[in-house]
């Protein structure tokens, strides 16, 4: 070989390792910028998705509070909605108060489960109305709570036992107010307190009344004169001696009177005829026994709700609760409802407003509040999901 060929392939073989070594240098540059660019991302990814989730959680906060200043804190509308038949109502916007900064109980048994389509709302249309994507359900309930825990009844004979609890703690001192009204609409009654019995703070209520094959029970609560509640339970004996709970035939529509200066309300059912005339009972808690309930008869007339029972301008304390006990009866036939004022949206009342039944399928929010209506706080809680 000559020094010239030697030259060349000397040139040849460093030429050939020079490539070699700026392939394994691109190769490593590659590799660190890799490595360097997905620790980027993994930062990026780590820091971008908790801040999609607090925007979309934020996002869903600012509605939750629209939603729960629109249903609780204004009128609606329009304002007077509550007393409009619902195929009547344009421009309609859900809006639970009334002119005096109070709930108004007319509107909130609008949103009963139960009563007739002319008076119910769909929730798909108040949803609509507020432009939500998203679902949410609206409670309205005591801060306390009563119960009828045990009972028995036999010949006339009934004894009631039950509690007063807030939260889980019961309540000693509670006034207790209890009515029993028998399928002929006569009214027993009963007041007494909570207090210790047999080592638990409970209540007994103790009647002798007419016998009847069915009953309808309503006991209030209350505590510190701004907490009110109810209960309400129907008994019926079948063929033996035993009494079982059963429930209400139908659920009537009470709304406020506004034609007339004192406290009054108008009364409707939508039933097939079974008598002539129906009875509205109101209960209430009393100061004085010798006023401690009403009795307005209803009459069956054909109206823009249909066939109905209806009773106009039936007397009402004006605040506190109390609870329409509508029934009617012809021989051995006998049905009966009830609605409070207000009514209470509570699953063992008028039912929660809204799709609740997937509440625990969902990832959700709520609020809750203390309101006024008609002279009580009462708890009110809307959930958003």
């Amino acid at each position: 070989m000559t020094k010239s060929s030697l030259k060349r392939s000397l040139k040849r073989i460093r030429k050939s390792k020079l490539a070699q070594v700026r392939g394994v240098d691109f190769a490593l540059a590659m590799l660190i910028f890799i490595i360097a660019f997905s620790q980027v991302v993994l930062v990026l990814t780590n820091l971008l998705i908790p801040s999609l989730i607090q925007m979309e959680t934020y996002s869903k906060e600012q509605d939750l509070s629209r939603l729960y200043h629109n249903v609780f804190l204004t009128e609606g509308s329009p304002s007077n909605w509550g007393q409009i038949g619902t195929a009547s109502m344009t421009d309609f916007r859900l809006g639970l108060m009334n002119n005096q900064h109070s709930l108004d109980f007319t509107k909130v048994n609008r949103l009963v489960s139960g009563i007739t389509s002319y008076w119910s709302l769909n929730y798909i249309n108040v949803k609509t109305s507020y432009g939500l994507l998203n679902d949410f359900a609206i409670e309205i309930s005591s801060p306390i709570r009563v119960s009828i825990d045990a009972y028995t009844a036999s010949l006339g004979n009934i004894n009631l036992y039950g509690s007063v609890k807030e939260f889980q703690t019961s309540i000693d001192d509670a006034k207790i107010w209890a009515f029993v009204i028998d399928a002929d609409g006569s009214v027993a009654i009963n007041s007494t307190t909570t207090q210790n019995i047999s080592g638990s703070i409970s209540y007994h209520s103790s009647f002798s009344t007419t016998m009847s094959d069915y009953y309808t029970i309503v006991v209030f609560a209350e505590v510190g004169e701004v907490y009110q509640d109810y209960t309400v339970m129907r008994l019926y004996k079948g063929g033996g001696l035993e009494y079982s709970e059963i429930t209400m035939d139908y659920t009537p529509f009470v709304r406020e009177n506004t034609d007339v200066d004192y406290s009054a309300v108008d009364v409707s059912v939508t039933r097939a005829p079974l008598s002539d005339v129906a009875k509205a009972i109101v209960v209430f808690p009393f100061e004085d026994p010798s006023v401690s309930y009403f009795i307005h008869d209803l009459q069956q007339i054909g109206s823009v709700e249909g066939e109905i029972y209806f009773g106009e301008q039936v007397a009402m304390p004006a605040n506190g609760l109390s609870v329409v006990v509508v029934h009617e009866r012809e021989n051995i036939e006998y049905r009966a409802g009830y609605l409070g004022v207000p009514m209470f949206l509570r699953q063992s009342d008028g039912g929660i407003y809204g799709p609740y039944s997937d509440l625990n399928q969902q990832t959700y929010i709520s609020e809750t509040y203390t309101m006024n209506m008609r002279g009580l706080l009462v708890k009110c809680r809307v959930w958003y999901w």
